[in-house]
């Protein structure tokens, strides 16, 4: 039964629905930190900060899925904003950990509810329940990518070096 589903079902329609969305949301989010002088990626590094400061810049990248010099970028132009400081751990000095200034701090409540408003209105009547089954699939299709599309691609990418 699943695979006769999976047979009618069109991936063309879900991924032009998925890039639009995400255009979308893009162009939402610039308009959104604009207020804030602030770009859609660094808000994005400052949401994962709130959640746990000083993590290392390494770690950071990885749970944002950006690599190195992009990550580095981002947090250099957070730190000529004064919102972040990169500090050597105490136990490596190899480790650069990315804490949060007390102007980033003080910025949160303001951005975030500014945000969480706006993203009621895309959410519109969709309930808890749907939110809730919308996260589990986009989750499950991005485990799927990072799992079984990223290490076929980086394959194919070391084949031709």
């Amino acid at each position: 039964m699943r695979r006769e589903i999976m047979h009618n079902f069109s991936f063309a329609e879900v991924g032009s629905l998925m890039g639009k969305i995400h255009r979308a949301m893009k162009r939402f989010i610039e308009g959104q930190m604009k207020h804030f002088q602030i770009t859609p990626a660094q808000f994005e590094v400052l949401l994962t900060l709130w959640e746990k400061d000083g993590l290392a810049l390494n770690e950071l990248g990885k749970i944002l899925s950006r690599d190195g010099p992009t990550i580095t970028g981002i947090i250099d132009r957070l730190e000529h904003k004064q919102l972040v400081n990169r500090k050597r751990d105490t136990s490596d000095r190899r480790c650069i950990n990315v804490v949060l200034t007390p102007k980033a701090r003080g910025l949160k409540e303001e951005m975030t509810t500014h945000l969480q408003a706006s993203l009621k209105d895309i959410a519109g009547d969709l309930s808890q329940l749907e939110m809730s089954q919308l996260e589990n699939i986009l989750t499950k299709m991005l485990m799927n990518i990072e799992q079984k599309i990223v290490p076929r691609i980086h394959g194919k990418l070391h084949a031709t070096l």
